[in-house]
């Protein structure tokens, strides 16, 4: 797969204090650092979407058509290496790391797409990453064969449900609250579901973008258009304090009268065939 590459240089001199550099990487959940003779690799793993990337100090210069550059700007040989494919809410954040590194310690940087090396600038690095995933994926379309295509509001939603699921968890626990994980499920129509399970008799968040809904009641499971519940019932949630707007929940007050209403409503079940979908197939534009 393509790579977005930030190389790292620095005004007048190419001094890295390695370090300070590894310590700081050691400070940051999800980074190992490994070195040999031939480089120093500083390798990236999300520790919840499992997302990787890697950093690179290598002996001699990666970077293309160096000598058009600014010659008070000296390549470290230092760079950064990204999945093109990567979703920007994980690119994000792999950025915000870069531009931490560069602030620290005085590095300038540069991309193939840049006219010559500029101090981190944090909306022009995410414009021309999206400008080449998009161009990308215009020149290899088959690769969406294999992707759900979300728009990046939606995908930022879902990944920072993902990112926080475990912080939920903590919060809610006291308050005798379930909190599901998605279920990523391809359609019959070879779209996209997000699913999540919801046992009778429990207080449990709703959140966003749920598409279906897995109802435990009485040793079976019934699967709900998640609209149609929530059409029954959103008048009794409440929002998560501080979280994704639409991120619902029930409280405690009107438990048993929400599953009543479900209980009731005798809605609609449906006999769609679903099959897994992986985390890593989704995709943003």
């Amino acid at each position: 797969m393509a790579q977005f590459n930030i190389h790292f240089f620095k005004e007048k001199n190419r001094k890295i204090d390695l370090e300070q550099l590894i310590v700081f990487f050691e400070n940051i959940e999800g980074y190992k650092v490994q070195m040999d003779e031939a480089s120093v690799r500083i390798l990236f793993t999300h520790p919840r979407l499992n997302y990787k990337v890697k950093y690179l100090i290598t002996p001699k210069s990666q970077v293309p058509d160096i000598y058009r550059l600014n010659p008070k700007f000296l390549d470290l040989n230092f760079h950064l290496e990204v999945p093109i494919l990567t979703p920007n809410y994980v690119a994000e954040q792999i950025f915000d790391t870069a531009k931490k590194i560069a602030d620290k310690f005085d590095f300038a940087i540069y991309n193939e797409m840049f006219e010559d090396v500029l101090t981190f600038k944090m909306d022009i690095v995410l414009k021309v990453f999206s400008m080449l995933k998009n161009a990308y994926i215009e020149k290899n379309p088959m690769i969406l064969n294999d992707y759900f295509y979300l728009n990046t509001d939606r995908l930022n939603a879902i990944y920072r449900y993902l990112d926080d699921f475990q912080e939920l968890q903590k919060y809610y626990q006291d308050l005798d609250t379930y909190v599901p994980k998605y279920h990523f499920l391809s359609t019959n129509n070879k779209k996209l579901g997000l699913g999540i399970e919801w046992r009778e008799q429990t207080m449990t968040l709703f959140p966003i973008y749920t598409d279906y809904i897995f109802y435990h009641i009485d040793h079976q499971i019934k699967v709900y258009d998640a609209n149609d519940v929530f059409e029954l019932i959103e008048k009794y949630l409440i929002d998560v304090p501080g979280f994704i707007k639409g991120t619902k929940v029930i409280p405690k007050k009107v438990c048993k009268k929400v599953h009543k209403l479900i209980k009731k409503a005798k809605l609609k079940e449906l006999d769609d065939q679903f099959k897994r979908a992986e985390l890593r197939y989704l995709i943003d534009l």
